[in-house]
Formats: C-alpha cells, sequence, structure tokens
C-alpha cells in the first residue's frame, strides 16, 4: 500500500488504478483508439487495458509504478497517467502515458493533469520528468513543449510499431 495520497482536484476524483478497474480502462482505451492506433499500428486488443497494470522496465517493481484514474463524479473513468519514479535515474520519473478521453481533449484538462501530477512529483521528491512523443504525433509534441518539454533524444523503435520518438524532459 502506497503511503502518499494523491493531490486533490475539484471537479474530478483523482485515486489509482486498480485491477478492479481493468474494465473501465479497457473501455477509456476503446475510446481512445486513434492513440492507440497511433502508438502501436492497430486497435485495442481485448486484453489491452491488462497490459498496463503489468508493464514496468528493467530494474523496477510495482512500488515504482504510479497508475492514476482521472474520474468524473459519477465514476466514469476519462483519463489515466501511467508513470513510474526514479527511472531512468534517480529522482527523475518517466510518464509512460497521460491519456485522455477524446470528449476530454482540448479543453485544458491534460495541462491542469501533468502540472498537478508535476506538482506532486516534486513533493515526492522528482527532479525531472521524462517522456516519450512519436514523432509523427505534432500535437502531442507542441503540447509538451508548450508545457516546457525538451528534446533529449530520438529513438527508432517503439513496442510493436516501426516509428521515431523524441525523448522529452523536463526539471522541476
Amino acid at each position: 500500500m502506497r503511503k502518499e495520497t494523491l493531490p486533490l482536484v475539484t471537479d474530478y476524483v483523482i485515486r489509482y488504478l486498480t485491477l478492479a478497474d481493468t474494465a473501465s480502462v479497457q473501455d477509456l482505451y476503446e475510446r481512445c483508439a486513434d492513440y492507440i492506433e497511433l502508438a502501436t499500428g492497430g486497435k485495442p486488443g481485448p486484453d489491452a487495458a491488462q497490459h498496463i497494470f503489468t508493464e514496468l522496465p528493467a530494474g523496477k517493481t510495482y512500488n515504482d509504478k504510479l497508475l492514476i484514474g482521472i474520474f468524473t463524479p459519477a465514476g466514469r473513468l476519462i483519463g489515466l497517467v501511467d508513470a513510474i519514479r526514479d527511472y531512468p535515474t534517480e529522482h527523475e520519473w518517466y510518464l509512460y502515458l497521460l491519456l485522455l478521453d477524446p470528449q476530454e481533449r482540448n479543453r485544458g484538462l491534460g495541462e491542469k493533469i501533468y502540472h498537478i501530477f508535476a506538482e506532486w512529483a516534486a513533493m515526492q521528491g522528482a527532479q525531472a520528468i521524462s517522456l516519450a512523443v512519436l514523432t509523427q504525433n505534432t500535437q502531442a509534441q507542441r503540447f509538451w513543449q508548450r508545457l516546457g518539454f525538451e528534446a533529449a533524444e530520438y529513438t527508432d523503435e517503439l513496442n510493436t510499431k516501426d516509428a521515431t520518438r523524441i525523448t522529452l524532459r523536463r526539471g522541476l
């Protein structure tokens, strides 16, 4: 059980996701099929949500994984944050995914969630946040660069789809 508490935000409920939320995560993935297809080259499979609960980089444990859901007051999952603390280096947190329901995009919610997450991460000892963006996802590149992220490196492969991604980093 985690000791730290999650930040508070009005109009939404933010809490850790558990395996009991698998169906809600799967539903969100299916609503976000545009992003999943861009990242993987295919639509989300019937067990796509299960993967997010088990995916860890080498050398990290489930205590390092932060899988956070953003819910409406009525309990509908409309977004999630998947991050790993102290990765790839100590005091740097890697943001694997900030995923929002398409109906919630372009309304300032992603930026609000990022700022809350970054402030909370800094209180937990993070000194920087890094993430990767596909080069073809120009909208995401602009979003993260607007938030102060700068390119750190390029990589030629990402999971199951041949693609170039940019690793972005921002100090806290």
